[in-house]
């Protein structure tokens, strides 16, 4: 008998010490697990943000297209333009250094199907710019009822 405890199967120094060594271990993993779980949790929600922002992105497209294909029923056409540096409607550089899109849209008349309407919309992004090509067909089409409405009201409308 060494220190009080005999050694074989009945001693309670080797369980003592094996439960000692585990918490050891396990305050050592507690960091390291914690490290790992918040990097992966990380890269896990970017992707998920990511992926969020790719669908919606591909959503406003489509909602845009679909919107667009009910404002002009005889056909229309687009075409983005990235801008590196921040450009004016006038086409002149201003002093930011944001990245612009201009959205050229053309709606195609009845009977000929060449350009009826050209116009330009700029955005700071290019789903702005396919929302806002909406919002400006959209006005176009208010403005066409109200003519209507004013020319069978009996209102003389030039049109110039």
């Amino acid at each position: 008998m060494q220190y009080g405890v005999r050694p074989g199967p009945a001693s309670l120094l080797e369980p003592l010490l094996l439960v000692v060594a585990g918490a050891c271990a396990g305050a050592l993993l507690l960091p390291l697990t914690r490290l790992v779980v918040t990097r992966i949790g990380g890269a896990i929600r970017t992707r998920r943000v990511a992926r969020r922002r790719l669908r919606a992105a591909a959503t406003a497209e489509t909602r845009s297209r679909a919107l667009m294909s009910e404002l002009c029923p005889y056909g229309w056409h687009a075409r983005i333009t990235l801008l590196e540096g921040a450009i004016d409607p006038d086409g002149n550089v201003a002093g930011g250094a944001r990245p612009r899109v201009a959205l050229d849209w053309t709606e195609l008349s009845t009977e000929t199907g060449r350009p009826a309407v050209m116009r330009r919309v700029w955005a700071d992004s290019i789903g702005a710019a396919l929302d806002a090509m909406v919002a400006d067909r959209r006005t176009d089409e208010t403005l066409e009822q109200i003519e209507q409405g004013a020319v069978a009201d009996g209102a003389l409308w030039p049109d110039l």
